[in-house]
């Protein structure tokens, strides 16, 4: 080989072996990507919202294997607990475990839908005994990336389920021909309310824009919860302003564990204006 050749090679090696650092740098995992890093949980109630996008496969494989963050909790008292992902974005899991004074795992609980995609798990636990809380994905699905969720602890109450779910009006997009229906819903202990109903509407005097809806919204006790569902007319005529009739087909709430509160017999017929 020439020495010109061999400049040549040598230059074009080093070009690409530069080549291999240009770019962006991998994202950092969370700061509680491993049990070590686990957010304490200091006093119930508590919230954390993050997201295990960037997370890494880390801790006990019992109940999840992939993008797996950490929180812990050691009670001052001995208490029955709820933990929960209601309203997180992606099919996640939820393990609680402890460890032997040996170090080995000790499983307490695992979930995944309890609540649809979201799990929740109720456990006892015991004074100064620390426990472990893992959120990872569902299923074994790598590199699916995860997601963002909402981490919720707090004192399992014994109370009758109660709610109340409002319609408050909507909006049509001239532009997408979609409708957005509103409402809020209201409880006294955390659930899930679900309601299915049909949205229909006359057009141009004769034609009707009609959807069929499913909705779930999430319930925090003494707070109103906004929700809205974004509705396609299933009939080629667009929704518009106007005048629209909601008819409900049935509605219920559900704590995840005792109470399921049906109800079928709501009013069926119920006008709404979308803007």
């Amino acid at each position: 080989m020439s020495r010109l050749r061999r400049c040549l090679v040598a230059v074009t090696v080093m070009l690409l072996v530069a080549g291999m650092g240009v770019g962006e740098a991998a994202a950092a995992p969370p700061a509680n990507d491993t049990e070590a890093g686990a957010i304490k949980i200091s006093s119930l109630p508590f919230t954390h919202s993050m997201d295990t996008s960037d997370a890494t496969r880390d801790g006990p494989r019992f109940c999840s294997t992939v993008n797996s963050v950490f929180y812990s909790f050691t009670p001052d008292a001995t208490s029955r607990v709820q933990v929960d992902l209601i309203g997180s974005e992606f099919d996640s899991t939820l393990g609680v475990y402890t460890r032997s004074a040996a170090g080995e795992v000790l499983p307490v609980a695992c979930d995944d839908d309890r609540f649809g995609y979201a799990p929740g798990i109720r456990f006892r636990a015991s004074r100064g005994m620390t426990y472990f809380l893992m959120v990872g994905q569902c299923c074994g699905h790598r590199g699916s990336g995860g997601g963002p969720f909402v981490l919720t602890a707090g004192a399992v109450t014994e109370v009758d389920l109660e709610y109340e779910f409002q319609v408050t009006g909507g909006t049509a997009d001239s532009e997408t021909a979609l409708a957005t229906v509103t409402g809020t819903v209201t409880c006294n202990e955390r659930s899930v309310v679900y309601r299915e109903f049909t949205l229909r509407q006359l057009r141009q005097g004769i034609f009707i824009a009609r959807a069929y809806v499913f909705v779930s919204a999430v319930c925090t006790p003494d707070s109103p919860s906004a929700w809205s569902i974004e509705v396609d007319t299933q009939t080629g005529i667009a929704f518009g302003p106007g005048q629209a009739l909601l008819r409900t087909w049935y509605e219920n709430g559900y704590d995840g564990w005792r109470d399921l509160v049906f109800r079928g017999d709501l009013p069926q017929d119920e006008i709404i204006v979308l803007q």
